[in-house]
């Protein structure tokens, strides 16, 4: 179950810019929020005050379903983190699988160690996922506070 749940996740990063897309149009627009769309930490507090209240559904039920958006929320977190850019591990994994492969290369064709990369070279990179990420999450939290998610009628 958590293979698909992963599974699941990485779809919806690699459709994130046109939900993005879509959330900004219904932030900014009379367009309805898209409740399997992004949501920030707000959007989150929100649906799980609102899975807490519940009363006509007993405890169990209730815990069960924040400890699985609390599972949930973490896978997604992972497999968002493992996005081979720089400002996340995974651009840090990628930055060192490419330095494992000149090593590897310089060594097959007898050259000597080609040392280190310099991450330092894809800063500016780093700086504009940096702000991507940053303005995605303003956008988002905009949206969250302006017009919120409502799962549940």
């Amino acid at each position: 179950m958590a293979g698909e749940n992963i599974k699941q996740i990485a779809g919806v990063i690699l459709n994130l810019p046109a939900r993005v897309v879509g959330v900004a149009q219904a932030a900014f627009g009379s367009e309805p929020r898209d409740p399997n769309g992004p949501i920030s930490v707000v959007g989150v507090g929100r649906v799980a005050g609102e899975v807490a209240a519940m009363d006509q559904v007993p405890l169990q039920s209730r815990v069960s379903a924040l400890v699985g958006l609390l599972a949930g929320l973490n896978f997604a977190l992972a497999v968002f983190n493992l996005v081979p850019l720089l400002p996340l591990d995974g651009g840090h994994v990628a930055g060192a699988l490419y330095e494992g492969a000149r090593r590897r290369i310089a060594k097959l064709f007898g050259k000597p160690d080609p040392g280190a990369f310099d991450i330092a070279k894809l800063l500016p990179l780093t700086y504009v996922v940096a702000s991507v990420l940053m303005a995605m999450s303003a956008l988002l939290i905009y949206a969250d506070i302006v017009k919120p998610v409502n799962l549940f009628g």
